[in-house]
């Protein structure tokens, strides 16, 4: 769609928006807030990961 203006631009979004809000669509909905479970499972992962690197590399060089 090629525009004549900047302006017939502009007029054509705006119609766009009304509609949609028309419809009850929220284009701007609200941020969710964060949750960071992501992050701690990831975290004990790592640790649990590197745990086992170093007891197999302590493993190696104990005597039994």
């Amino acid at each position: 769609m090629a525009h004549e203006s900047v302006e017939d631009h502009l007029a054509e979004m705006a119609e766009l928006i009304e509609q949609a809000e028309a419809l009850g669509i929220d284009l701007w909905p609200e941020t969710k807030p964060t949750r960071p479970w992501a992050k701690y499972a990831l975290a004990s992962f790592m640790i649990i990961m590197m745990l086992s690197w170093v007891s197999k590399g302590l493993a190696r060089f104990a005597t039994i």
